[in-house]
């Protein structure tokens, strides 16, 4: 019989597609629930296995690569049948979602301490119900980019008679895949801008943003100036996924938004400089609509290109609203197991890292420290689906460093990093490695920022960066869009580069041919 390691070595040489970020089992394992059976059970295609490895609040999620092919070309064989297949799919992952929305909404008029125990464990899990409802469907998004970006290149080289490290074929094709509509991350940015102006405008209200502290503007708020206190509390709440990832579950309070409009202020010292910020984020997406149709019409595309234009448009911005739905999700997850926390005397941080299915009344009743105390350190959930079914495996202790002896030796003996070119240009510089929002706080200006993925947290940091490096994404994910804003050179894709890199690292980035090289 195989041991451990034996198994493990056929299971982690497979090819996989690796995401990291900070997270915990509870909020994570929706995407096991939905793309092993909520995605076959809707579409009838989705995920066969996937694999967690926790490091406290870190995990590193395995999606098989294998697994992204056959979504993605599944969902072309459909689309090419059926030109209306795409909207179908997003109709039913709408009425999902919708239904996923009720129950939150159940939560917020639901007074949870008067529930009894049964009451409260069995709400949490129609929550959890919800929660990975969001993904039964829109999880085939990742396996769509997979196929469509590359296929979308190859086409547009071939109709342009253009090499893809051409100049002139980057800038085409960035132009192509810039967003239609403002992410969520920007329409918060333009609401608290339009926030910033009020204030701007009334010279006592000024006065207390520019000489306050965050506390006393607030208490000065809620006696002098109630409609701009009411204006920062509605923004929270519109925008409570603001800041929220897999593991933190709480949203930023009224003060965090002070100290955001002051630190605006602050930035923004001339009249015009809010009215400009926002006329340019208000006017950025119709531009990039009109200069995107004014390629396809002058390169006379044929359909098939427009085709993959298209889908690849609708599919960047379900992403982007189905992160918005997800991070709703994780703030009610949390808000459910806060209360079960105090109800059984479970710390919160221990009970975040238990399955959905082991939040049940008589394992809460029986709670194991012991098993929970390795848990905080790390462990690795392997899933896979069987005869219809989610199967899991959980490993802690030596299995997990049995495990661990395996991938490490499987991913990080690799030392050729290339990726995808995201934004152009070459730069040498210091490594420095942000997989947590603590170690984005350590980044300083002109290092180059190496994550698994960016976020809007990581926005600060990409700002004081001279280049930057992914091991995930494509041309439309994150990263890829606001690097090319903020003119800084980006290479996404990599797969490996948190792995082979360390802080302190002098590399060269060529974001030019996609290449990062170790400089001794």
């Amino acid at each position: 019989m195989n041991t451990l390691a034996e198994r493990f070595k056929k299971i982690l040489n497979k090819t996989w597609y690796i995401q990291g970020f900070n997270g915990c089992l509870n909020f994570c394992f929706g995407a096991p629930q939905s793309g092993l059976v909520g995605c076959h059970n809707n579409l009838g295609y989705g995920y066969t296995e996937k694999v967690f490895i926790f490091n406290k609040d870190y995990v590193e999620y395995l999606y098989l690569e294998d697994d992204f092919k056959n979504i993605g070309n599944m969902f072309l064989e459909k689309y090419k049948k059926n030109k209306n297949y795409l909207k179908e799919v997003m109709g039913k992952d709408a009425v999902i979602v919708a239904s996923s929305k009720k129950t939150m909404k159940k939560i917020d008029n639901t007074d949870l301490t008067k529930l009894n125990k049964q009451e409260l464990v069995k709400l949490y899990q129609e929550m959890q119900t919800a929660y990975h409802g969001i993904l039964d469907v829109s999880h085939i998004i990742e396996g769509i980019s997979f196929v469509v970006e590359p296929l979308l290149k190859k086409k547009i080289e071939e109709a342009l008679k253009l090499e893809r490290h051409d100049p002139e074929f980057r800038k085409l094709f960035n132009l192509l895949m810039q967003p239609a509509k403002p992410s969520f991350a920007n329409e918060e940015y333009i609401d608290i801008l339009e926030i910033v102006k009020l204030v701007k405008k009334d010279e006592k209200l000024l006065c207390l943003f520019n000489d306050s502290s965050p506390q006393i503007i607030f208490a000065k708020l809620n006696k002098t100036n109630k409609k701009i206190k009411e204006k920062i509390t509605a923004h929270r709440k519109r925008f409570l996924y603001n800041q929220i990832n897999y593991y933190h579950g709480n949203p930023l309070s009224e003060l965090d938004y002070i100290s955001e409009i002051k630190k605006l202020i602050e930035e923004n010292k001339e009249e015009s400089d809010i009215d400009d910020k926002l006329k340019a984020e208000k006017e950025r997406y119709g531009l990039n609509a009109v200069a995107r149709e004014k390629i396809i019409r002058e390169h006379k595309f044929n359909d098939e290109i427009n085709s993959l234009i298209h889908i690849s448009m609708e599919v960047l911005h379900w992403q982007d609203n189905r992160k918005k739905n997800i991070l709703t999700g994780v703030y009610y997850m949390n808000i459910m197991l806060n209360e079960i926390s105090k109800r059984y005397s479970i710390p919160l941080e221990k009970i975040k890292r238990y399955l959905p299915e082991e939040i049940t009344e008589d394992k809460l009743d029986n709670f194991s420290m012991e098993d929970a105390n390795e848990r905080m350190k790390h462990y690795i959930v392997y899933s896979r689906r069987e005869d219809g079914k989610l199967i899991f495996e959980i490993y802690t202790k030596e299995d997990y460093e049995e495990i661990m002896n395996v991938y490490n030796k499987t991913y990080t003996e690799q030392n050729d990093i290339h990726g995808a070119p995201a934004s152009p240009g070459k730069i040498i510089g210091v490594v420095r490695v942000c997989k947590t929002k603590e170690e984005l706080l350590k980044f300083k200006e002109g290092e180059i920022l190496v994550a698994s993925m960016t976020r809007p947290e990581f926005v600060p940091a990409m700002k004081k960066a001279s280049a930057i490096v992914t091991d995930e994404g494509g041309l439309t994910c994150h990263a890829s869009i606001v690097s090319r804003e903020l003119g800084k050179p980006c290479i996404v894709g990599t797969k490996i580069a948190t792995k082979v890199l360390k802080d302190g690292d002098m590399v060269e980035v060529n974001a030019n041919h996609g290449t990062v090289k170790k400089i001794k």
